[in-house]
């Protein structure tokens, strides 16, 4: 059974019956996205060992009561998400991100909150391009929005395309009706401005995990991803962008726990040597 914990402000999600001395897992959501999507994973990975928890950021389920979604920035969740690094087991949880969840997980990392991340169809820092033609059609009426800094809703049908082509058709809806209204200006920092990573300060292990059939951010940006911190891009094939949610999530979830499962722990706030 799950339950809903806080942490400050924030609300998070995990086992009511957490194992006791499980290495923390802080797992961090995407774009229009809140802590369900991993409500499958939590019993997974705490079955393995591991204490996950799964955040709600600001302005979704209670995060942050009061929050003006539209202008919320990308620093802004990741300061959501660094609280909860910072609260979980003394601080550098395991860390899985998620699509934009990803992208703050590479920040996170950048500022030395995490012990390894897994990220899983990340979005790209500055310099690799989210855009698609695909893509950027569909944005188009979205761009009032973006740029305006309010609440960006997507059509059903726009999701269905773009992010559940892989998710069987009479299990969509459940989905979308679950998702929320996000942040025009996170979404204009993601896909037109771009967010800084300095990647010679992203110093924890990085597993990178792309979809073969993505339509929201492909295999080939993933790959860019990858490559930036110098390690390989893993292609799951028959998969889209909501892997972690789509049939077969079970083998992405366990190539996630088997990795953080064979690395050694690193003590509490000790420092990366450089």
């Amino acid at each position: 059974m799950l339950e809903t914990v806080r942490i400050g402000n924030l609300t998070t999600l995990r086992m009511a019956n957490q194992p006791a001395g499980g290495r923390p897992v802080l797992l961090l959501h995407g774009y229009f996205a809140d802590a369900t999507v991993f409500a499958d994973w939590l019993p997974f990975l705490a079955a393995r060992g591991f204490a996950p928890v799964a955040l709600n950021l600001r302005g979704r389920a209670g995060s942050r009561p009061g929050t003006e979604i539209g202008g919320v920035s990308i620093d802004d969740y990741v300061e959501d998400a660094a609280l909860a690094a910072r609260v979980l087991g003394g601080g550098r949880p395991l860390v899985v991100g998620h699509s934009m969840g990803g992208l703050i997980a590479q920040r996170l990392a950048e500022l030395d909150l995490v012990e390894a991340a897994a990220l899983i169809t990340p979005a790209p820092p500055r310099g690799i391009t989210v855009m698609t033609w695909q893509l950027a059609i569909k944005q188009l009426k979205y761009l009032p929005a973006i740029f305006a800094s309010r609440p960006v809703r997507p059509s059903r049908e726009d999701i269905r395309a773009l992010v559940m082509n892989r998710v069987p058709r009479d299990e969509q809806d459940e989905v979308i009706d679950r998702l929320v209204p996000d942040s025009g200006r996170a979404g204009r920092e993601q896909s037109i401005t771009g967010v800084k990573v300095d990647a010679s300060r992203v110093r924890c292990p990085l597993l990178v995990i792309a979809a073969e059939d993505d339509k929201f951010i492909p295999a080939k940006t993933v790959a860019r991803v990858a490559r930036r911190y110098g390690v390989p891009a893993r292609v799951m094939p028959g998969h889209g962008h909501m892997i972690v949610l789509e049939p077969g999530w079970q083998e992405v979830a366990g190539i996630v726990a088997d990795w953080f499962a064979a690395m050694p722990a690193r003590p509490a706030n000790q420092p990366v040597a450089p």
